[in-house]
């Protein structure tokens, strides 16, 4: 086992708790865009209540939008920043599509399809753990990788720019508290602006013409962190704690990250809310979720029962 100095450990944590000060100092105000609550119909942006029989293996798109593994894609760029290796590829039939590979493929489709489970909209996205394509960096098969399309056949579906968790009009309402406290359920503190996408419809689908939706999901099931958080890794995602208390009728949650300022104002009510509806989620419906993303079923299972218990704690919730 290689041993690290113990200067550059120093090192390490130095620059880790710089940046958590500066982030600290500089926290954004969080505010509404609109004037009082939203309205039935601003709401619908960003959450709907969604039918119990939701297919989470094939998500929103359906088998329909699905890539087909058996083509051949053509690489149009590679990308060279972020956490995850990705491309962007077009397909022979003129499809778009951007690719993200591991660690973030898996957990980005799963965290996905929870999402859309309890009535988050989400794009269509899907796991394909083979597929081939030329002009490629690395010869075929490529690795396994999500593909997300960039205009896909659904309702016009584009998106057309960002969101901020810290200014939009749904600030203070349980929809949008109860998303914060399920992106802490999934252990993901990536809750930067460009990981947010408006997208906009040219007919309405889930009673809206426009989306507001929390998109690039892959910093999951591992725990919250600043820097190199786990991701995929079940013993972590076990071991880590969700909520540590509540003080002053606030919830005090486990969370490494940035944004802390987004976990100052949830209530009780507001984990309440969200835990009642992933309740609501059949065990069938869990297994296909995490089967989208192709994870063993043994391991799936463990991370059905994590979420489970921490779903129980919720609940359970006083105050």
């Amino acid at each position: 086992m290689q041993v690290v100095p113990r200067r550059r450990v120093t090192q390490v944590v130095a620059v880790v708790a710089c940046v958590i000060a500066l982030e600290t100092a500089c926290q954004r105000p969080v505010r509404s865009t609109v004037p009082g609550r939203p309205t039935a119909a601003q709401m619908a942006e960003l959450w709907v209540e969604p039918s119990p029989r939701r297919d989470l293996f094939w998500g929103v798109g359906g088998r329909r939008l699905a890539p087909d593994p058996d083509v051949t894609y053509t690489v149009t760029d590679v990308k060279r920043t972020g956490f995850s290796r990705g491309y962007d590829v077009d397909g022979p039939d003129g499809r778009e599509w951007s690719v993200k590979f591991p660690p973030e493929a898996p957990t980005e489709v799963v965290a996905s399809r929870i999402l859309w489970a309890v009535g988050y909209h989400q794009p269509p996205i899907y796991y394909l753990p083979r597929w081939t394509a030329e002009k490629a960096p690395l010869p075929n098969p490529q690795e396994a990788a999500r593909f997300r399309e960039k205009k896909p056949d659904l309702h016009g579906l584009d998106a057309t720019g960002q969101w901020s968790y810290y200014e939009n009009p749904f600030i203070g309402t349980v929809q949008l508290n109860g998303l914060v406290v399920l992106q802490v359920m999934l252990g993901n503190s990536d809750l930067k602006d460009d990981n947010n996408a408006l997208y906009e419809l040219s007919t309405p689908y889930e009673r809206a013409r426009r989306w507001y939706v929390a998109r690039d999901l892959g910093q999951t099931f591992g725990r919250t962190g600043v820097l190199d958080a786990p991701r995929g890794e079940i013993e972590v995602f076990e071991r880590t704690p969700f909520i540590t208390g509540v003080e002053n009728g606030r919830v005090k949650f486990d969370w490494r990250g940035r944004h802390g300022a987004l976990l100052d104002s949830i209530s009780p009510d507001d984990v309440r809310w969200i835990c009642a509806r992933l309740n609501r989620v059949s065990q069938r419906q869990w297994r296909d979720a995490f089967r989208a993303g192709s994870f063993p079923p043994e391991i799936a299972d463990r991370f059905i029962r994590r979420l489970k218990q921490k779903i129980h704690e919720g609940l359970s919730l006083k105050g």
